[in-house]
């Protein structure tokens, strides 16, 4: 029997020797395009609102749209990559987000911008996970955190260059250009992913049996052997997006109390980006040497002792951006390493599905997180005391994710079902 562990080694020798560059490089822009567009609407909202003539607050059912679609193409990924598999996945999800963000530039309605964001999202959910796992079946096993790190660190990467160029874009030439723009690079990948993307399923690294569809079904997450682990990472998951959404969408408000002005204070979002950046590349360094459940463990410890620090520095701006760019580091890490978890949690078959499950109890808590923090403004709560209360969940967060390592540890995870290899037994 055959398997892999938590720290991404395998237990018989591995077919694949060398990185996979291409596969690697095409995962890697196709998450980028990914959160890009993800984020593009919420930048396009106060242009979209001058525009049209209604209040930002119209919007609201159009991004809870975008986050519902992300959250079904995660849920129906690893169905999707049983029956198609993970190459077919990625091209034809990069389509419909290219498609989904092409129309919505032409976009006239509330009603038709709100349906349009679904079917894209649906697309950008769909992207993730697929290319997560693909990248990871067509490279050497022993690499296969890192990997997953280094991919799903594209959404980052997306939303940053969203960020940056963006707003000069819809300056420049309307909220139409930020779609307009996303479709183009989108359009000038697919190409290369028709060309240069190879179906894993051929390749001798790839763990696809007859009966993939059953191995892609949600309830093999549950089996005896790793159901606990997947409560466990699905815990992690909620609560470390949660909490970071809640800076990810209150920051610049929460630092107009320690003297930002209205436009400095979206400096603080910038922090939490370029601190989400760095934490990826720690993930990618240290899960080479070691085991990912106590990197993100670490990685919650440092958002905490961060979170702690901003609650007492006053009103320090230097010091403050710089602080909450290690919360965002912390945060971060998190979200990126659940991927990564989930992949070496769990037999290549079902890599997609666990990914895509996990993440959309993640999303989950992106949407559960920001009507928290919403509404302990509205109390009239001081920052300093959100930043703490934020802690509690990390803190949990961070305990959930050193029980899955213990767990994990006990007993190595085997590809085969239970089923199975109590027969070899």
């Amino acid at each position: 029997m055959s398997g892999p562990t938590m720290n991404g080694s395998h237990s018989t020798s591995d077919p694949i020797t060398r990185p996979n560059w291409p596969v690697l490089i095409l995962a890697f822009v196709a998450v980028v395009l990914d959160g890009y567009d993800t984020i593009a609407l919420g930048l396009s909202v106060p242009a979209l609102s001058k525009d049209w003539g209604v209040s930002a607050a119209h919007f609201t059912p159009a991004l809870s749209l975008t986050s519902l679609g992300v959250a079904l193409g995660y849920i129906a990924v690893g169905r999707l990559t049983a029956r198609f598999g993970c190459r077919n996945v990625v091209r034809a999800a990069v389509v419909v987000f290219t498609l989904g963000s092409l129309a919505t530039a032409w976009s006239s309605s509330i009603l038709e911008l709100s349906f349009l964001r679904l079917v894209t999202g649906f697309g950008l959910g769909a992207v993730m996970p697929a290319a997560v796992a693909q990248a990871t079946a067509l490279n050497p096993v022993r690499y296969r955190q890192s990997i997953a790190v280094f991919v799903t660190m594209g959404i980052s990467m997306g939303a940053l260059i969203a960020g940056v160029f963006g707003t000069k874009l819809i300056g420049s030439y309307g909220w139409e250009a930020v779609f307009i723009a996303g479709a183009i690079a989108s359009a000038a990948l697919l190409p290369f992913l028709w060309i240069w993307l190879p179906d894993e399923r051929t390749m001798a690294a790839a763990s696809v049996t007859a009966d993939a569809k059953h191995h892609a079904s949600v309830a093999r997450l549950f089996d005896p052997n790793v159901r606990t682990r997947t409560l466990l990472l699905w815990g992690f998951a909620f609560l470390v997006f949660s909490v970071y959404y809640i800076f990810s969408s209150w920051l610049p408000t929460l630092l107009t109390s320690y003297g930002f002005t209205t436009k400095l204070a979206p400096l603080g979002s910038a922090a939490l980006g370029v601190g989400s950046i760095i934490g990826a590349g720690v993930l990618m360094v240290a899960a080479l040497k070691f085991r990912m459940t106590s990197v993100l463990a670490g990685t919650s410890a440092v958002a905490i002792v961060f979170l702690v620090l901003s609650a007492f520095l006053g009103a320090d701006k230097a010091l403050l951006l710089l602080v909450f760019g290690g919360v965002g580091l912390g945060l971060q890490a998190g979200m990126i390493g659940q991927a990564a978890v989930a992949v070496s949690l769990y037999p290549q078959a079902t890599a997609a599905t666990g990914v895509g499950w996990t993440s959309s109890m993640g999303r989950l808590g992106s949407v559960i997180g920001p009507i928290v923090g919403g509404a302990m403004i509205g109390l009239g709560y001081s920052t300093s005391t959100i930043v703490l209360v934020a802690c509690i969940p990390v803190a949990v967060a961070m305990v959930l994710i050193l029980a899955l390592g213990r767990v994990a540890s006990r007993k190595a995870i085997v590809e085969e079902p239970i089923e199975e290899a109590a027969s070899v037994k």
